[in-house]
């Protein structure tokens, strides 16, 4: 037995890295703070107790955030954070909150742990089935001996970390002192959270960050796939090493690529569009700062594969979590050619006599890096710790691209996405779907790719940026089913009647049914409540998480096409300065994340998208937001309870808009009469607009300073028949 060592901090004191938020933009947050304390709702003595750990202002605004985490003893207190956003000086958003007396919820805990980090990662790796067998020594020390990093240690697919936290119990009525250790075991799709007790060395919790989405039930196992794994795992591998050598020899450019895809916005191959063309310089769609780098450069290495900054797509039908076959361009650098023509009718994993591996990994490469391209113009940034590996000096961490594992062995009728914090890497593992024969593979089903990967946007953008969406009433899988419908949906060929007349399922081509089958939802997609009556009463009965997800999804979709009737459809997404209710909506969701709470319940995700709508556009869609949510139970006097459990919400569908009672609509007056029409509203700020047509009812146009509930007409001035008249009403 191996003897496990702490070396001397003396000894590794070289390896303190410098803190992730400079002291001058900390100091800028904590001035901020100090001059709105009490809009935040926090005490001078808060102040002591805080720690600013993240601050950076929001692209293309005067917006600065400021995560500012509650401390105890200088240890920061796990999840328990205030999300501020600041414009001009002045407090315009809070969230979030901290738990009031700490101190007498400790118990006997003291600040120094009675067990190292070393021990707490032996814990750790014994709660996760895994043995080390190298010595355990930290290869990093960061905030002040708090936290450690420990590379691979031989069982990890990513660095090990060891940090101190305070860790809330039982809704934060007790708090304990813990070592909050980072571990993915290799072979697995696990990225474990656990917490060790700093002075029992006894687990108290654990949180896999891998979001597993349970898409479907197979008929079959994945063990019948693995046999044909293994017969093709040793070409993989020398395909795999071909590429190094070819890259050790290639020309550094690429100014062209060129894939065969199933491309934007098709679904899938069997929807409209799904036919599977050639697409060049996919990249050039996007504006702005999201694709500087291109898809094949990642800030040092230009690729010949299907590999960049945002993305590395490559086979893992071993399941070893290890790349396997990447696509790989058939003619050189500068210009590359992934052109290869699948055969539906064989078996997604081959490569002769049709490429469809290749076909597929093509496929999963060239989705992945299209969502973190509109992500990114619509607010996942850099800041916002999107997935990257140069942040090319804009902010965050970077080196965390994604690692897109195509045809993934492990398991079948499934996807999964995991979400580690800023600086490591994202992984999506994608599999094959047993449907008849041939299988189907989730490498074309573009909805789920795109589902998947925002799993890793709502986590990165919430909160502390990882673990802050593991409440009962989070809402991560209706984000990302709202992602998926929003990329796959056809705004070039859209109408404001869609909403209603084309119900929308998910994940039909995966599950092998037409595109009008219910996919794998409860109900369909619509604001046609006879077709999807989901509202926020359900909440109670449906299955965690992905009917909560159903419900929230439904809602955000209810806004999408609410706004749409005020703005009309932008016909292309990746313009976001184009006009139209579908691009405001997904401004609106993306940076309702940012803004949102950790820990956030439906009505949190509401608020925050309100805050963002008045941030963004001067509330001008407010109406539109709350109509929608108030039709699915969220409206005016809604409550979430605590965001933790489910059954205490408080169900309103009041929309806040004016009620009113009489409202006289195109009414002629004729010559030589007088007349007086009244309105009567109620609602907040009711405001009144009185206009008048000429050409009976066919256009109307406002009446000059007409602005009370009552409008006196005189018939002998106007004279005209077809004279029509009607009051506006809003609040």
């Amino acid at each position: 037995m191996k003897k496990f060592l702490l070396l001397p901090l003396i000894l590794v004191c070289s390896f303190i890295t410098k803190a992730q938020v400079s002291e001058y933009d900390r100091n800028i947050a904590m001035q901020l703070v100090q001059k709105n304390s009490s809009g935040i709702g926090i005490l001078p003595n808060d102040l002591d107790n805080s720690i600013v750990t993240g601050t950076y202002i929001v692209p293309a605004s005067a917006i600065r955030m400021v995560y500012l985490q509650q401390s105890y003893k200088n240890i920061p207190v796990y999840n328990q954070l205030h999300v501020l956003a600041f414009k001009n000086e002045k407090l315009v958003s809070v969230a979030g909150s901290r738990i009031a007396a700490i101190e007498q919820k400790t118990g006997n805990d003291r600040s120094a742990p009675s067990i190292t980090a070393i021990d707490a990662v032996m814990t750790a790796a014994a709660e996760s089935k895994v043995k080390i067998q190298e010595m355990i020594i930290p290869v990093n020390i960061l905030r002040d001996g708090q936290k450690f990093e420990f590379g691979r240690l031989g069982v990890s697919k990513e660095n090990i970390f060891a940090e101190l936290i305070w860790f809330p119990l039982r809704e934060g009525n007790e708090v304990k002192l813990a070592w909050q250790v980072f571990i993915t075991p290799q072979n697995t799709s696990d990225y474990w959270l656990i917490r060790v007790d700093a002075n029992t060395n006894s687990v108290i919790s654990k949180e896999n960050l891998t979001v597993s989405c349970n898409w479907g039930e197979g008929n079959h196992s994945a063990k019948e796939h693995f046999a044909e794994t293994k017969r093709t795992n040793q070409h993989s591998v020398a395909i795999q090493n071909d590429n190094k050598v070819k890259e050790e020899n290639k020309p550094l450019v690429v100014n062209n690529a060129t894939y065969r895809v199933i491309k934007y916005p098709a679904e899938s191959p069997i929807h409209p569009g799904g036919g599977h063309q050639l697409v060049t310089n996919p990249w050039t769609m996007t504006p702005g700062n999201a694709t500087t780098l291109g898809w094949h450069y990642d800030g040092a290495v230009y690729y010949d594969s299907t590999r960049g900054n945002n993305a590395f797509a490559y086979e893992d039908r071993d399941a070893n979590n290890l790349p396997g076959y990447a696509g790989l361009s058939s003619t050189p650098q500068p210009n590359l050619l992934f052109d290869f023509t699948p055969d539906y009718t064989l078996e997604p994993p081959v490569r002769t006599p049709a490429p469809n591996q290749q076909f597929n990994t093509t496929n999963l490469f060239y989705w992945n890096n299209l969502i973190h391209d509109l992500s990114y113009i619509y607010g996942f940034t850099e800041t916002a710790r999107n997935f990257q590996n140069d942040n090319q000096g804009r902010g965050g961490i970077g080196n965390d691209y994604v690692l897109a594992e195509a045809q993934d062995g492990s398991g079948s009728n499934n996807a999964n996405f995991s979400s580690p914090p800023d600086g490591n890497r994202g992984r999506m593992q994608m599999y094959l779907w047993t449907a008849p024969t041939p299988d189907r593979d989730g490498d074309v089903d573009n909805g789920i790719i795109l589902h998947e990967y925002t799993h890793g946007i709502s986590n990165r953008m919430t909160g502390t940026g990882s673990g802050c969406l593991s409440n009962v009433e989070q809402m991560g899988e209706g984000w990302s089913d709202y992602l998926g419908l929003m990329m796959t949906h056809d705004w070039a060929t859209a109408t404001p009647p869609d909403g209603f007349n084309n119900p929308r399922g998910i994940g039909t081509y995966a599950l092998n049914q037409p595109i009008t089958g219910p996919g794998i939802r409860q109900y369909r997609y619509t604001t046609n409540m006879a077709i999807n009556p989901m509202t926020y009463a359900n909440l109670p009965s449906v299955a965690v998480p992905h009917g909560v997800g159903t419900i929230w999804c439904t809602a955000l979709w209810d806004m999408t096409w609410y706004i749409i009737q005020q703005a009309g459809i932008n016909p292309n997404l990746f313009n976001p300065a184009g006009v139209g209710g579908n691009s405001i909506a997904l401004k609106l969701v993306i940076e309702g994340l940012r803004l949102q709470p950790c820990s956030p319940g439906f009505i949190d995700g509401r608020n925050a998208i309100l805050k963002a709508d008045t941030l963004f556009f001067g509330a001008q869609y407010s109406c539109a937001i709350m109509e929608a949510f108030a039709r699915r139970g969220m409206g005016v006097g809604a409550s979430q309870g605590s965001s933790s459990v489910r059954g205490d919400e408080t169900i309103t569908f009041v929309d806040g808009k004016p009620v009113i009672s009489a409202q006289p609509q195109n009414v002629s007056v004729c010559s030589g009469n007088n007349a007086t029409f009244s309105v009567t509203a109620t609602g907040l700020n009711v405001t009144y607009q009185w206009q008048l047509s000429t050409d009976g009812g066919a256009n109307f146009n406002n009446i000059g300073g007409a602005t009370s509930s009552s409008y006196t007409v005189t018939g002998v001035t106007l004279g005209m028949n077809n004279y029509r008249y009607r009051c506006i009403v809003s609040a």
